[in-house]
């Protein structure tokens, strides 16, 4: 007689399906007689009955097979939350950056080209630039001003670094998900 079988390991986490079982084919497997639809992911085994597992709180739980509920594994969320910080620290440092009511590129290439423009300017005094800013407006600058903006932009990258370094600590003295939750860019 072939049947529907739901294959498991030891701990009833679902490994597979498998349609047209027999019991000779699944001799030495753990095995139930049950039909999924929908992704094994979100059921596991436990008695002998096939059971869901409900929503994952978070990115930081993990099924606990042995429990039947999701664990929050702290390190992992700690790890994922980084992940979050980082990319909204470089979006900010990469955004855009102002000086003296002026918006500037920020991402890397504008970064270069600001760099090589302070890198003249400190060689040059007298020289002077036509500049696109953010809005793709222009703005003559002079050496001065130049290296000012330079500066602007190294304070600018300096405070996203400061400030993902400071969330870098509470992320990792956090203890509970609601702490994590709690950590905003």
């Amino acid at each position: 007689m072939r049947f529907v079988a739901v294959i498991y390991d030891g701990e009833g986490k679902i490994l597979s399906q498998q349609s047209n079982a027999t019991e000779l084919a699944l001799q030495g497997k753990n095995y139930v007689r049950h039909s999924i639809n929908g992704s094994l992911d979100d059921y596991y085994v436990a008695s002998g009955e096939v059971r869901e597992k409900g929503a994952q709180p978070s990115e930081g739980h993990v099924f606990n097979y042995a429990t039947g509920a999701w664990d929050l594994d702290i390190a992992l969320a700690q790890s994922k939350k980084w992940v979050a910080i980082k990319a909204a620290r470089q979006a900010q440092e990469h955004g855009a950056f102002h000086w003296n009511g002026h918006s500037f590129q920020c991402d890397e290439i504008s970064q270069m080209r600001m760099q090589a423009a302070v890198q003249a300017a400190i060689i040059d005094d007298a020289i002077s630039m036509v500049w696109t800013l953010a809005d793709n407006t222009t703005q003559t600058f002079n050496a001065t001003e130049l290296r000012q903006i330079g500066k602007a932009l190294s304070e600018h990258v300096k405070e996203c670094h400061d400030r993902g370094r400071m969330l870098r600590a509470q992320i990792d003295a956090a203890t509970t998900q609601e702490e994590l939750e709690a950590i905003v860019w």
